[in-house]
C-alpha cells in the first residue's frame, strides 16, 4: 500500500489548483505591449474589459463590454472544489479512481479553455479584417496561475 504514504498529496494539488485561479492566468498583449491581464476568477465569474484600444477616453461612449464565463475554466474550477470536497467525506477519500477522474477532467478543461481562448483571439483578428489600417499583433500568454493550475490536476491525476 504505497498510497498511504502519499495521501496528502492530492488534497494539497487540488487546493493549489483552486488557489492557482486567484492568479493571473493571461495575458493579452499587443505588438508586445501588455494590454490586460485576466485572473482564473474573471474567467470563470465573466471578464470585465477594462483597456481600450482606440484611445478614446469618452465616457459617455464607452460602455463596458462584459463576456460570458468561460465554461471550460468553470468546469476546471468546478472540478478543483469538487476535489477537495471528496477529501473532507470520510467515505469517499480513499475512492483514488474517482478522484483521478476529476482531476483529470480539470486538467482537459484548462487545456481546452487555453485552446478556446486563443481560437477566440484568432478569429477576433480575422473577423476585424480590413478595418484596421495598421497591422497588429495581438496574442495571448498563458501566465503562472494557468501553468500552477494545470500541473495541480495533472500531480493529481497521477
Amino acid at each position: 500500500m504505497t498510497y498511504r504514504k502519499y495521501t496528502f498529496i492530492s488534497p494539497l494539488t487540488f487546493l493549489i489548483a483552486v488557489l492557482a485561479f486567484m492568479l493571473t492566468f493571461t495575458e493579452i498583449n499587443c505588438n508586445g505591449q501588455q494590454l490586460d491581464t485576466i485572473t482564473g476568477i474573471e474567467l470563470v465569474r465573466g471578464y470585465e474589459q477594462d483597456f481600450d484600444i482606440t484611445n478614446e477616453n469618452n465616457v459617455e461612449q464607452k460602455k463596458v463590454e462584459r463576456s460570458d464565463p468561460n465554461i471550460f475554466a468553470l468546469n476546471a474550477f468546478i472540478a478543483g472544489i469538487l476535489g477537495l470536497v471528496l477529501f473532507l467525506l470520510k467515505k469517499m477519500r480513499n475512492n483514488y479512481q474517482l478522484i483521478g477522474i476529476i482531476a483529470v477532467i480539470g486538467f482537459v478543461c484548462l487545456i481546452a479553455m487555453m485552446i478556446d481562448l486563443q481560437s477566440k483571439m484568432t478569429t477576433a483578428q480575422n473577423e476585424s479584417g480590413g478595418k484596421l489600417n495598421i497591422d497588429l499583433n495581438v496574442e495571448i500568454k498563458m501566465k503562472i496561475g494557468f501553468w500552477l493550475a494545470v500541473g495541480s490536476f495533472f500531480v493529481a491525476a497521477v
